[in-house]
């Protein structure tokens, strides 16, 4: 099978497609044929070494297709999703463990385009208790992850206040200065960018309200003073690990799928790449020029991107 290998960190040039033996399942697992592939933005920070990580045999961690082999057999057949912390998932076929079934009606990239930005959204609105008349903060609110958030904060009766690199959002976070233009009274502070300034939107928090730092787009982690927080009561979480990631995102998975389904969250995705192309995908994340999901298809042969679905 065809499959992608890392050799170094460094650039997307690192990624090279090689021919390897597809993989055997082990009992528990499902042997699924690859269809999507998702390239997201934290893969890149992986793959060029600014988040600490091994280098599997094999790269990446989403992908959705159809179930081969499976100790149930009712499986085999079936459409699923799977995010593995360990590597394996640009390749034709996969060998998981955690998987997700597929509701009907949607593809295998509209799945994989959804089934981490929306589960992680999900645990994240849940986690902040997002009540009717609060005032939310979503930052990079154009990305996979800000528009789901902004899309269920709003249907809890928040208003939302949403940044991103262009004039369509409340505030432009190019400016350097963006945290001074965003409104005061915030209740609930969705963190993804990170870096030393993050700390300035103390100032325009309500009392008691609550930041929830599951982001770095910047490169850098958040930075809060402590005195800030505490003499306005303010409460900082911060959101990953394997309690967020590995528990809390993957039980809102089955939940944010059927928010897909029936329409409430919509993924969207910005191209799709070959298998072959996996460079030319992960410098198009870096650049942060599209709106949506990139993805890779193995089924796809090296040509022009597909538009986005």
């Amino acid at each position: 099978m065809r499959a992608v290998v890392q050799y170094g960190s460094g650039g997307p040039e690192v990624l090279k497609v090689e021919d390897r033996p597809e993989p055997t399942r082990n009992p528990g697992e499902v042997l699924i044929r690859t269809e999507a592939i998702a390239v997201p933005f934290y893969e890149t920070q992986l793959r060029s070494g600014l988040l600490p990580a091994g280098q599997p045999s094999i790269f990446g961690h989403e992908a959705a297709g159809i179930v081969l082999d499976a100790d149930d057999p009712s499986l085999r057949g079936k459409r699923v999703v799977t995010m593995s912390y360990t590597g394996g998932a640009y390749a034709e076929v996969v060998a998981a463990s955690e998987y997700t079934l597929v509701p009907d009606g949607l593809t295998s990239a509209q799945a994989v385009a959804a089934a981490v930005p929306a589960s992680v959204a999900l645990a994240l609105i849940e986690t902040a208790d997002v009540e009717a008349g609060e005032t939310v903060l979503v930052e990079a609110a154009s990305g996979a992850i800000g528009g789901h958030l902004a899309r269920l904060a709003g249907r809890r009766g928040a208003r939302v206040v949403t940044t991103a690199g262009n004039e369509q959002a409340d505030v432009d976070h190019r400016d350097p200065d963006w945290r001074q233009k965003v409104p005061d009274g915030i209740d609930v502070v969705f963190e993804s960018i990170g870096g030393p300034r993050a700390g300035e939107l103390t100032a325009k928090l309500a009392p008691h309200a609550r930041i929830l730092a599951y982001g770095m787009l910047s490169g850098e982690f958040p930075v809060f003073p402590v005195a800030g927080l505490l003499a306005r009561g303010i409460t900082l979480i911060g959101f990953g690990g394997p309690d967020a990631y590995g528990k809390r995102v993957a039980a809102a998975r089955a939940e944010a799928l059927g928010l897909v389904a029936d329409g409430t969250l919509i993924p969207v995705i910005d191209r799709t790449y070959p298998l072959a192309e996996v460079a030319a995908a992960h410098a198009r994340v870096e650049s942060r020029e599209g709106a949506g999901k990139v993805l890779l298809s193995p089924a796809l042969r090296p040509s022009t991107p597909a538009p986005a679905a």
